[in-house]
């Protein structure tokens, strides 16, 4: 098998949800749906019940991002989790500086607002001020990779597509992993996730492979963020495939309360 790294879940989010015996057999199917997604060969990191902007998907696989995650655990800035937030810095570019005036028309706010929203991301880090008053997002933000939300469901399929549908507001898309369904139910599920251009996966491999799309560059950016928040991310972890800690438990108490912490 590829390269795979599989996160565990976050200890803070106390206790696990119920779920049949016959959905979590089903998550033996994660790791090898995650190394043949596209760019596998790249490495996944496997993330089990990682609260997301919107949704809990049951794994989010993020494929080709291991130099990002080195880059942004080495930043040492806190997980920017607010959707606000997101928004002004997908304004920016890592090398073109740019001054609060395009930065207000490019987020669609007047100057005055976005003016301590600048300021505020900058002593937080998230992006940098020259000497001339523009501003570039700290390099160690911008995303790398491709996010994929995977679903497991034995039968009910559709509640599986709705909810991939949701997270491929922030991902880049979703995969179900099917249980054993009749051949009519199968055909039916692979051509409701065909016209997403979304993922099937089953015990007999893909039904269905995703292609990848990119969501928005704010919603993208803070789907990362949320990864990043999820993840102790050492480089000598990540390289040898030993089990990475969650970071949340030094993380600020506010960035906790967004991901759902107690």
């Amino acid at each position: 098998m590829r390269d795979v790294t599989v996160i565990p879940p976050l200890s803070s989010l106390g206790g696990k949800r119920f779920e049949p015996q016959a959905e979590l057999i089903l998550h033996d199917l994660a790791e090898p749906a995650a190394a043949t997604l596209p760019g596998g060969r790249e490495g996944v990191l496997l993330i089990p019940e990682m609260p997301g902007p919107l949704g809990l998907p049951d794994f989010i696989a993020l494929v080709g991002g291991h130099d990002w995650m080195h880059n942004r655990q080495a930043a040492g800035v806190q997980p920017i989790l607010a959707e606000a937030d997101c928004l002004v810095l997908s304004t920016l570019h890592s090398g073109q500086a740019l001054s609060s005036t395009t930065v207000a028309r490019r987020a669609g706010w007047s100057l005055s607002a976005i003016q301590p929203v600048l300021v505020r991301l900058e002593r937080a880090g998230a992006l940098q001020t020259t000497k001339r008053g523009t501003h570039r997002i700290n390099p160690a933000l911008v995303p790398i990779g491709t996010v994929f939300a995977l679903e497991a469901k034995v039968k009910d399929w559709q509640k599986a597509v709705l909810q991939g549908r949701a997270y491929r507001t922030w991902a880049n898309n979703y995969v179900v992993l099917l249980g054993e369904v009749g051949r009519v139910a199968e055909r039916r599920a692979a051509e409701r996730v065909a016209e997403d251009g979304a993922g099937l996966y089953s015990a007999s491999g893909w039904i269905v492979r995703p292609r990848t799309r990119r969501p928005s560059a704010s919603k993208r950016l803070r789907g990362f963020e949320y990864v990043y928040a999820a993840i102790a991310s050492s480089t000598p972890a990540l390289r040898s495939g030993e089990q990475i800690q969650p970071v949340n438990e030094g993380l600020d108490p506010a960035v906790r309360s967004d991901l759902g912490a107690g």
